[in-house]
Parts: structure tokens; C-alpha cells; sequence
């Protein structure tokens, strides 16, 4: 076939362009990744290969948009598992990732993820005299909380700053949050390997995480509020796997042509 088809779908705003090679393999250098994701042409946050399992109902490659590899991506995870709950007639599924296997259910028009048991790694970081809570969910993020949300200048400064700094050989992302209430906290994310986005599922997982672990809010289910729209995590503490429940939406469906991504 000359050509390749995709599906475009988000979650809270976080935009993803997903291929299923479960029937054809597919193969996307760094540089077709790149291409693809360029908002000149279709243009996403996350690329997404749904491929076959043999411990799952499917297994999920997720690129960002720079084409290096991410190990996880909450808010591509409820796109697909939709997809394949949809294909099965099936309202709880399961997807490999690259870290573990995360077990989906559809709740009404929203679905719950478990996201697994986030990591609290390294002492604190501090920056531009900002405390930094490191955190992993399977890929690495660095919260800080903040008294208001930084305005652009210092965002993509920080951001930027933070996301490749030493402190972090593999790179980060980056989440600014502001505490509105126990059960509310606004976040601006600057994501690794894609920059700003709308949205991150990992990221809204590892920002309810360290204001639980850290007794900055007094609930352990917290709605955390992005510029895309909002997820709901609930974490019951040490050893517990943390779940993430938010929408999905599809864009569109479309073709590519195979010689667009090789020139």
C-alpha cells in the first residue's frame, strides 16, 4: 500500500496522530516522526503505533514530537484503549507499555487508567529559587508548586532550562502548579521532547502525587486543571497504584502518502 492510515484524537487538549501496525508493520524514522508531527502538516504533541501483544490487549510505542521515544502517555493511553474497547465491544482492556501494562475501563464517557505507583527520585531540585519535586510515572517530571502560574516569558525560560538541565541526564518534563483548593490545582506543563502542551496525563498523575505525598492538600483525589481541561487522580498513598480518569476525543481519520514521509 502507498499509503498509511491514521487516526487524529486527543485528550484535554494534548493532541496525538495514532498508526495501528497490528496488521502492517510500519516504520517511522526520527526524521518522518518529526514530519508528521510539524503542525504545517498534520501536526500532534505525540505520535502513537498500536501494535500487537502477547500480554495485552495491545501493545502502545509513543514518540514525541521531536521523534524521541517516551515510555509512557496518559492522556494517548485513555485515546487508544477507546479505540480498542470500541473494536472489541469490551469495557475494560488492557495496553503494554514500555514501562508496565496499564489496565483501562470505560466510565460513562470517560475512562480510568492505573497509572502504576509513582517514584519519588532524587532530593529536591531547586532553580531560579523554585523547589522542584521529582517524580517518575514511568517517564521523569519535575513540580514545582508555585503562588501563581509563571507568565510566558519565565515559563518558557524555566521550561526550558529545567528540561535539559544536568540535574536530569534523560531530560524532563516540567509542571508548574498553583493550589487552588484540596481538590483543585491549576498546572501549565512544558512537556519533554514536544514543549508546551495543552495537557499530560504523567504529568497530571506526578503533580497530584507530590502534593499528596507532601501534605499540600488534604484529599486524595484531586482535580488537576490544565489549559486543555481537566483530569481527576486519585492516589491512596505508598505501594498504590494511582488512577487517572479523563476524556477522549476524535478529531478525524485520514491517509498519508508513504512518499511524503521519505522525501
Amino acid at each position: 500500500m502507498s499509503e498509511l492510515k491514521f487516526i487524529k484524537m486527543s485528550g484535554v487538549g494534548n493532541d496525538f496522530v495514532i498508526f495501528d501496525a497490528r496488521q502492517e508493520q510500519i516504520n517511522l524514522t526520527s526524521t518522518a516522526i518529526q514530519k508528521i508531527c510539524n503542525r504545517k502538516n498534520i501536526g500532534c504533541d505525540q505520535l502513537i503505533i498500536i501494535k500487537n501483544s502477547d500480554k495485552a490487549d495491545c501493545l502502545m510505542d509513543i514518540y514525541n514530537s521531536d521523534g524521541s521515544k517516551s515510555a509512557t502517555c496518559g492522556n494517548a493511553t485513555r485515546c487508544v484503549a477507546s479505540l480498542i474497547m470500541e473494536e472489541k465491544k469490551s469495557s475494560k482492556i488492557t495496553i503494554e507499555t514500555a514501562v508496565k501494562i496499564l489496565n483501562c475501563e470505560i466510565l460513562g464517557e470517560e475512562i480510568s487508567v492505573e497509572m502504576g505507583v509513582p517514584i519519588f527520585e532524587k532530593n529536591s531540585f531547586y532553580f531560579d529559587d523554585l523547589k522542584f519535586y521529582c517524580v517518575n510515572m514511568g517517564n521523569p517530571h519535575a513540580v514545582s508548586f508555585v503562588d501563581e502560574i509563571p507568565i510566558d516569558e519565565d515559563f518558557f525560560r524555566i521550561g526550558v532550562a529545567i528540561e535539559s538541565h544536568p540535574f536530569f541526564p534523560n531530560k524532563t518534563n516540567v509542571e508548574f502548579a498553583k493550589i487552588i483548593s484540596d481538590q483543585l490545582i491549576e498546572v501549565r506543563v512544558f512537556e519533554r521532547g514536544a514543549g508546551e502542551t495543552l495537557a499530560c496525563g504523567s504529568g497530571a498523575c506526578a503533580v497530584a502525587a507530590a502534593a499528596i505525598k507532601n501534605n499540600l492538600v488534604k484529599s486524595n483525589k484531586v482535580t488537576i486543571r490544565f489549559k486543555g481541561g481537566d483530569l481527576l487522580i486519585e492516589w491512596n498513598g505508598d505501594n498504590q497504584d494511582l488512577i487517572m480518569v479523563g476524556g477522549y476525543n476524535k478529531i478525524f481519520s485520514g491517509k498519508i502518502d508513504k512518499n511524503f514521509i521519505k522525501k
